[in-house]
C-alpha cells in the first residue's frame, strides 16, 4: 500500500490573488502507475505584482502548473468567487491548461450551487426556514444564495455604467460573477465530478487523493449557523436582501450624479455647482459602501479546509472573515480534539491576503500558546500592497496582522520574491513539520 511521504505547497507570484498548489508525494505508485496527487486551491488575481517582481500574469503561471503537476491535476478547489481566486479559470491560457489537465474533482462553496436560486421560494421565516434537507441545505440558505446571486447580477450592471467614479467602477469590477471562470469549473465538473461543500460535509477526496483528511471547517449553511449570513447585528434576510435592492437601485437607469457619474449637463460656478458635486460625492460613498458589503458577503462564502496528511496540517481559509469564522470558533471551546488540531497546524494561508479582517484574534491567541514541543508554523501570504486601502488602519496587508504572525510563525510572502521568483515553494516530511524552503 502506498504511503504519503512528503508535502510540497508552491505558492505562485500572482500579484494580488491567491494560487497554491499542495502536491503530495508517495513511496511508491499508486494503481493508476503515478506516485504524487496535486490539489490546486485558487487560480486568480486583480492586479500584477509589484515592480523588480515577477509579473505573474496568469498565461505566466499555467505553464508552471502544468509543470509541476506532470499533467495531471486531481482536485481543484475554488474558495470563492472572487477575482482575486479565479480570474485565471477565465484567461485562455489557463483555461486551455486546465482542460490539459483534467481534473478529476471541483470543490466549491454550497452557496455556487446553481440548484439553490431554484429552491429559494421557501418560506423567509416560520418553522421551515431554518430546516436543513438530506443534503444540509434549507430553505433560508437557498434564500441566501439567490439574494448574494442577484446582488452580483447589480454590481456588474454597476460596473458596465458610462461615467463611473473609477475607483468605484473597480470596486465593482471585482464582485462580477466571473461567468468565463465559472463556466470552464462548470464544464471540468461536468465531465468528471463536482462537489458544493459546507461545514461538516465530506469533501469527497479519499479516493482520489489517499492519505489526505479533508475536513471542511466553513462556510456553514444558514441553517447551521445564521450569522455566516449575516453583517454586524442586522437580520439575515433584512440585511442581503436589503443590499440587493440597493444595488440594483444604484445600478437602475442612468442620471447624472447617480452613483458618482459626472454630470453632462454644464453648470457655472457658484452654489449650484457646488450643490451637485456634494450630492455626487454622497451618493458615489454610499454606493461605495454597498460594494463593500457585497465584498464581505463574497469573502465569507470562503471554503475553510483543514488539511491533514500524516503528520502534517494545513489551513487554507480563503478570504473568510469572522461571519464565516464563527461556526468554528465556537466550537473550538468545547471541542478539545479540533482546538488541539487548529493549534497545531504546520502551514497557514493567510486569510484575505493580510486583511486586518480575515485572521481571527482567537485563532492567532491559538499559536502564541502552542507548545515549544510543537514544529514551528509557516504562514504563506499571497499579496500585494497599495492596492486596498488608503490608511494604515485599512491596508492590505495590515501591518499590525503582519507583525503579529511573524511572531508566531515564518512568514513568507510573495511580496518578498524578487523578479526570478515566480513561485516559493516549501517541503514537509509526513513524519512531522516544520515546512522548510525547497533547495
Amino acid at each position: 500500500m502506498s504511503t504519503v511521504e512528503r508535502v510540497r505547497v508552491r505558492m505562485y507570484q500572482v500579484g494580488f490573488g491567491d494560487c497554491f498548489l499542495l502536491s503530495l508525494e508517495y513511496d511508491e505508485p499508486l494503481q493508476d502507475g503515478r506516485a504524487e496527487r496535486h490539489v490546486l486551491i485558487d487560480y486568480g488575481s486583480t492586479r500584477s505584482a509589484r515592480k523588480d517582481r515577477a509579473k505573474g500574469r496568469m498565461k505566466d503561471v499555467a505553464p508552471l502548473i502544468r509543470e509541476h503537476t506532470h499533467g495531471q491535476l486531481d482536485v481543484v478547489v475554488l474558495t470563492h468567487r472572487h477575482k482575486d481566486h479565479l480570474f485565471g479559470f477565465a484567461d485562455d491560457a489557463g483555461a486551455a491548461t486546465l482542460r490539459i489537465l483534467e481534473p478529476k474533482l471541483v470543490l466549491r462553496p454550497w452557496t455556487e450551487d446553481p440548484s439553490l436560486p431554484a429552491r429559494a421560494d421557501g418560506p423567509a421565516s416560520g418553522a421551515g426556514a431554518m430546516v436543513a434537507g438530506p443534503d444540509g441545505i434549507g430553505a433560508a440558505s437557498a434564500r441566501f444564495a439567490r439574494n448574494l446571486s442577484d446582488a452580483q447580477e447589480a454590481a456588474g450592471q454597476l460596473a458596465a455604467r458610462p461615467g463611473l467614479h473609477a475607483g468605484l467602477k473597480a470596486a465593482a469590477d471585482e464582485q462580477l460573477k466571473n461567468a468565463d471562470a465559472i463556466a470552464l469549473l462548470d464544464e471540468l465538473a461536468t465531465q468528471q465530478a463536482g462537489a458544493y461543500l459546507f461545514a461538516g460535509c465530506d469533501a469527497g477526496t479519499a479516493n482520489l487523493v489517499p492519505g489526505l483528511e479533508v475536513t471542511v471547517l466553513g462556510p456553514a449553511t444558514v441553517e447551521q449557523d445564521a450569522r455566516v449570513a449575516r453583517q454586524t447585528e442586522e437580520h439575515t434576510e433584512y440585511w442581503m436582501a436589503a443590499l440587493r435592492a440597493s444595488l440594483h437601485e444604484a445600478a437602475g437607469p442612468a442620471t447624472t450624479a447617480r452613483a458618482g457619474a459626472e454630470s453632462t449637463v454644464p453648470v457655472g460656478p457658484g452654489p449650484v455647482r457646488w450643490l451637485i458635486g456634494r450630492l455626487g460625492e454622497h451618493k458615489t460613498h454610499s454606493v461605495a459602501r454597498l460594494v463593500r458589503k457585497l465584498d464581505d458577503a463574497l469573502n465569507n462564502t470562503s471554503l475553510i479546509l483543514l488539511m491533514e496528511v500524516g503528520g502534517l496540517s494545513m489551513l487554507f481559509p480563503g478570504d473568510a472573515q469572522i461571519e464565516d469564522w464563527q461556526h468554528t470558533l465556537d466550537r473550538i471551546a468545547g471541542d478539545a480534539e479540533l482546538k488541539k488540531k487548529l493549534t497545531g497546524i504546520d502551514l497557514y494561508k493567510v486569510g484575505h491576503h493580510g486583511s486586518r479582517n480575515a485572521t481571527p484574534r482567537s485563532l492567532h491567541a491559538l499559536w502564541a500558546d502552542r507548545s515549544d514541543t510543537l514544529p514551528p508554523l509557516t504562514a504563506l501570504m499571497s499579496t500585494r500592497p497599495d492596492v486596498h486601502g488608503g490608511s494604515e488602519a485599512t491596508a492590505v496587508p495590515r501591518a499590525t496582522l503582519v507583525t503579529a504572525l511573524k511572531q508566531v510563525a515564518t512568514l513568507i510572502s510573495t511580496d518578498d520574491l524578487d523578479r526570478g521568483q515566480a513561485f516559493v515553494e516549501i517541503v514537509a516530511e509526513t513524519t512531522g513539520g516544520p515546512f522548510r524552503l525547497a533547495p
